[in-house]
């Protein structure tokens, strides 16, 4: 990528130089003359060096107003303002500030140029750790090294069948350890807690391997470290971005992250170094014989990569993807409890698929690929609560002209407004109903029955990009949700708690996440209505 640091310095606000004071202005005069006149070099070094003055601005009141104030004006009403900036300007580019930078959203006709633009020209990754705050939060990472994202291309996606095993070995370990057996009594859960503890613990067997997945200090790194990150990048999206070095000293979740990555190192480097050690004598297969996400990145690493240190960084990495697995899996089961009448079909589905196959844990891809009603579910549970607004995001590094002569200027931070895109009445009829069985309907229709998944990617379905820089482990995530849903829906009953009101989401700036604190109620089903595994 050449010198990484370069779009970071064009994504800063060009405001830290203004602030320094040339000393001309009385000690005792410093409180609001200082404060204005740097208000005011600010201002103007904004509007003086801003080059996307010519996209409508929306999101600010007033030119005049402080960013910080634009900034929590998105964090507060993200959706509001990405709304109103598709509706006017649905085939124009439009603008808002957020996080440092005036993010251009272009609208959908641009899909394919943006697709076509090489990563040297229009780079996701660099989009990516800004998105994240990565500098702050540990993630930049993924700036210097890829390994994780050819892995999942490379090893896992190919090998989504071995995977199915460990996974159902692991739910089925976490179900019967984590919760209630009672056919009677009505317990109280939090979904959003015991669905995070099983998509770590599954996604643990499959990144680490069976030695490391029930270790409790690993399952408390790997949850941890993706909560104080999501916190860190929410609190610092809300200053300039030449604050944060200073901000990361006072913002408990910033040092929390840290320290929960200088512990999974610890963990996992002599457990590479084992490995290593095993490579060695030629003993180069997984404990058990089952596939690791680990062993495969160890096993295509370059020889730059495979520092035990950085690869543990990565592992943690992993875990944080993990993270909108979580999210979506109780989206559906929220909605399944505001819309109980698609409950009973995807029961069925499941059963047909037990008489057909066999027993659960017997399942292979083809059989999860085949409950095409729980996987349009998914997919309309996530067009009604998306785990983001936007998506194809790019830092443009080279000044870019589309098939239109649009110019992106260098440096400028790209993305679409995927939720307005997906929910404007011509991509989607009749969008404000939500149909549980509006993408399994459209599969019924000739030649496509290989179309609209919840993994798969449209010009218009923009939630995983598109093209060759679509995220890699969506595959895998949409078997991992059916894995940790299918016996959840058929081993138990769950009902609302509070008045037949669905729990409500958090926003977040773009990001949705459901509430950590909502409660259901939840009981185990009699044994011969359960799964058979």
């Amino acid at each position: 990528m050449g010198n990484t640091t370069e779009p970071w310095g064009l994504l800063r606000e060009p405001y830290s130089e203004s602030v320094k004071g040339n000393g001309s202005i009385p000690w005792s005069l410093t409180g609001p003359v200082v404060l204005l006149g740097a208000y005011c070099l600010l201002f103007t070094w904004s509007i003086l060096f801003d080059c996307n003055l010519k996209f409508p601005v929306f999101g600010v009141k007033s030119p005049w107003e402080p960013v910080t104030v634009s900034y929590f004006r998105f964090f507060r009403s993200g959706e509001t303002v990405l709304q109103e900036g598709y509706r006017a300007c649905r085939d124009k580019v439009f603008q808002f500030r957020r996080a440092g930078t005036n993010m251009l959203v272009l609208p959908p006709q641009y899909v394919d140029d943006i697709r076509k633009l090489p990563s040297h020209v229009a780079n996701p990754t660099v989009a990516h750790v800004h998105n994240l705050m990565g500098s702050s939060t540990n993630m930049d990472i993924i700036l210097h090294n890829n390994l994780h994202f050819r892995t999942i291309q490379l090893k896992l996606t190919p090998n989504l069948s071995a995977v199915i095993q460990p996974m159902q070995d692991e739910l089925n370990f976490a179900i019967e350890h984590g919760l209630t057996k009672s056919e009677d009594e009505w317990v109280t859960i939090k979904p959003y807690h015991t669905v995070a503890d099983f998509v770590a613990r599954v996604s643990a067997r499959i990144f680490l391997g069976k030695s490391m997945c029930r270790n409790p200090e690993w399952l408390e790194v790997s949850t941890q470290f993706t909560e104080n990150v999501f916190i860190s990048l929410v609190v610092l999206r809300l200053f300039p971005m030449w604050t944060h070095g200073l901000l990361n000293w006072f913002i408990p979740s910033s040092y929390k992250g840290s320290a929960y990555l200088r512990k999974a190192k610890k963990l996992l480097v002599p457990e590479i170094l084992r490995r290593r050690e095993r490579n060695s004598q030629g003993v180069n297969k997984p404990e058990g014989n089952n596939p690791d996400f680990l062993s495969w990145m160890m096993e295509i690493a370059t020889p730059e990569e495979s520092d035990p240190i950085t690869l543990a960084h990565l592992e943690v990495v992993m875990s944080l993807a993990s993270n909108t697995s979580q999210m979506n899996a109780v989206q559906v089961l929220y909605d399944l409890l505001a819309y109980p009448e698609y409950l009973e079909p995807i029961r069925e589905e499941i059963c047909s698929m037990v008489n057909e196959v066999g027993p659960w844990m017997s399942w292979g891809k083809l059989a999860f690929s085949k409950l095409q009603k729980l996987d349009s579910f998914m997919r309309e549970s996530q067009r009604f609560n998306p785990p983001t607004l936007l998506s194809m995001h790019r830092v443009i590094l080279e000044e870019a002209v589309l098939s239109d002569g649009l110019v992106l200027p260098k440096g400028a931070h790209i993305s679409m407004a995927v939720n307005a895109i997906q929910n404007d009445p011509e991509v989607t009829p009749k969008p404000k109903i939500f149909d549980g069985l509006r993408y399994y309907k459209l599969r019924q229709r000739e030649d496509e029955a290989n179309f609209h998944q919840f993994s798969s990617t449209q010009d218009r379905i923009l939630h995983f990009g598109y093209g060759a820089n679509a995220c890699p482990g969506r595959f895998f995530a949409s078997l991992e949700i059916k894995i940790i849903l299918v016996p959840l829906l058929m081993d138990y009953e769950f009902k609302l708690k509070h008045r037949d009101q669905r729990p409500k989401n958090l926003h977040a700036h773009e990001f949705i996440y459901t509430s950590p604190d909502a409660e259901i109620l939840m009981r185990r089903r009699p044994a011969s209505e359960r799964l058979e595994l």
